[in-house]
């Protein structure tokens, strides 16, 4: 395997330990400080993602690819914001104080019901978004040896950074 190959399978990996963690992180976080077990919030991860796919299509076609994924992702951000704070109020609050079984079964049924809609509003087939192009970007990479959506994140950093103006550049003008 040569360097490329490396530097690719080094950068999914990070990628996929990055899930990982947010995911861990997220089910740590949320039981240490609310006290209820809280299977649910990777299916808000899945609602957003969905959202965000949704927003960029319809958001692209009269603004332009770079404004649809400018403005989709904080958008679907957002929604599915909302959506949470509905379920808070709706079906966590009232288990706060039940046994922690009684709180994984609801909140595992929780992850049906939105599995289950995303399947009924999207369908069970993968949907691939357009690719971020239009951002300006120092790095190529070939679509086929790294996933679209690692780089459109890494793209989608590297904008907001020149966006602030490069915030902390050293005098010589590094990063």
């Amino acid at each position: 395997m040569d360097a490329w190959g490396w530097t690719v399978q080094l950068l999914n990996g990070w990628a996929g330990a990055s899930s990982l963690f947010l995911v861990a992180a997220g089910l740590s976080l949320i039981f240490g400080v609310t006290r209820i077990v809280n299977f649910a919030h990777g299916s808000f991860f899945l609602l957003g993602i969905y959202l965000a796919y949704s927003l960029v299509e319809f958001i692209s076609r009269p603004l332009g690819q770079a404004w649809g994924y400018a403005l989709a992702v904080p958008l679907a951000a957002l929604i599915t914001g909302v959506v949470g704070a509905v379920v808070e109020v709706l079906l966590l609050r009232r288990i706060y104080r039940a046994p922690e079984l009684f709180q994984l079964l609801a909140t595992f049924a929780l992850v049906l019901v939105i599995q289950d809609g995303v399947l009924w509003a999207w369908g069970p087939e993968d949907l691939l978004g357009p690719p971020c192009l239009a951002w300006p970007a120092p790095w190529t990479s070939p679509v086929a040896a790294f996933p679209a959506t690692t780089c459109c994140s890494l793209q989608w950093a590297r904008w907001c950074w020149a966006a602030c103006g490069g915030c902390y550049t050293t005098p010589t003008g590094d990063f």
